[in-house]
């Protein structure tokens, strides 16, 4: 009699188990025209045989493993309600090792998870144990991996990643021993240069030029109201900014060669209206604007 090598045997269930509940508001229920804030989550499974493990009884033990994905799902959605930046894999072995034993439940080992996974794997684990697996011949064992994704996590990965681009900015030394960063508005409108003293603490000019990029719209829409009145708003606006260690500036113009007075009415309320990022010190920088003609 011809023996049969088996082989590992890979089975993919792709469950896009989407569910979006609605994040009640804390204090009650919200009020008729509130914003009703939902939070839509995802859960897929994959499941993959050793190489002892027939295809049969691969075949019926992911179907008892997907048939709990209903409560997985649950476990999920109950996490994210605290904690939504969870978010990654969850990867175990299960196995069903008796062969005479149905009701043996099975042994849960947890190969790799993600940060903050702790409450979802006990959670999980739970519901993987009291699955019935009756009908799945033994021994079997697979592996089981499982993908937790939602959009409010999505959406803050997204927020952390253009924050990161836009803390970074390129400050060099200059021969005359100041640091110094330059940047421009798309189509260069408007072009800015921030130095500091190599005296002052290292994120002087970072703490300025963050903030500038942050709010450069403003600055553009005063350069069109320098154009009011038929004038050219081509010119410089010397600034000096000095900014405390609680976020706030105090500004000092120098010379500005912007011929209409807008130039100046209009920029100066800016450093007190939009918040600055708290310095590790109180920094002190020199802004140059230019308008673009």
């Amino acid at each position: 009699m011809r023996k049969h090598r088996l082989l590992p045997t890979f089975i993919l269930f792709a469950l896009p188990l989407s569910a979006a509940g609605p994040v009640a508001a804390q204090g009650g229920e919200m009020g008729q025209g509130e914003a009703n804030i939902s939070v839509r989550s995802d859960v897929t499974l994959s499941v993959k045989g050793t190489g002892g493990t027939s295809s049969e009884r691969l075949a019926k033990l992911g179907q008892a493993v997907s048939d709990q994905m209903g409560e997985i799902r649950t476990c999920y959605r109950q996490l994210v309600k605290d904690t939504p930046e969870v978010m990654g894999k969850l990867r175990f072995r299960i196995r069903l090792d008796k062969e005479n034993e149905k009701d043996k439940k099975p042994e849960l080992e947890v190969l790799d998870q993600s940060a903050g996974s702790e409450p979802l794997i006990a959670c999980v684990t739970q519901t993987l144990v009291k699955a019935k697996y009756t009908d799945v011949g033994r021994p079997a064992s697979a592996f089981l991996a499982m993908t937790f994704d939602n959009s409010r996590a999505r959406g803050q990965a997204e927020m952390q990643q253009r924050a990161a681009k836009l803390a970074h900015v390129d400050v060099r030394d200059t021969l005359s021993g100041l640091r110094e960063a330059n940047w421009a508005t798309e189509g260069d409108e408007v072009k800015f240069r921030v130095r500091a003293d190599a005296v002052q603490p290292n994120d002087a000019v970072g703490v300025v030029m963050n903030w500038i990029r942050r709010n450069y719209a403003p600055f553009l829409d005063c350069r069109r109201r320098s154009e009011q009145g038929g004038k050219s708003p081509e010119g410089d606006i010397e600034i000096d900014v000095s900014v405390d260690a609680k976020g706030q500036a105090k500004v000092k113009y120098g010379a500005v060669t912007v011929e209409h007075t807008r130039a100046r009415t209009c920029t100066e309320p800016l450093f007190k209206k939009l918040p600055f990022d708290k310095p590790s010190a109180p920094v002190n920088a020199k802004l140059d604007i230019h308008f673009a003609k």
